[in-house]
């Protein structure tokens, strides 16, 4: 259908404030908050918070996600050279913001 939405399309969308739901690997929803997309090194990431608590993950953390547009769907940055830099990125746009 032409009109139907992508997974995906839902980050980039500026009146969606609907929380995320993902499985892990073992098949457990998780949910998250978005806090952000960042485009970064010509890919686009979203920050996303956990509201579900995560074992080994502050609950004032966030986590860094690939946007896959091809496969229409998210992946875990694993690489925290990349992630770190999302956030200096998505830091460095707050401020101009301000």
């Amino acid at each position: 259908m032409a009109n139907e939405k992508r997974y995906i399309d839902r980050f980039f969308d500026e009146n969606n404030f609907d929380n995320v739901h993902l499985e892990d690997n073992s098949g457990k929803e998780i949910e998250f908050e978005q806090v952000a997309v960042v485009d970064y090194e010509g890919k686009y990431y979203a920050i996303l918070h956990p509201v579900t608590k995560l074992e080994g993950v502050n609950d004032d953390e966030a986590l860094v996600f690939l946007i896959d547009e091809e496969k229409d769907e998210l992946v875990y940055e694993e690489d925290e050279k990349t992630a770190m830099a999302v956030f200096e990125v998505f830091y460095s746009d707050m401020e101009n913001e301000e």
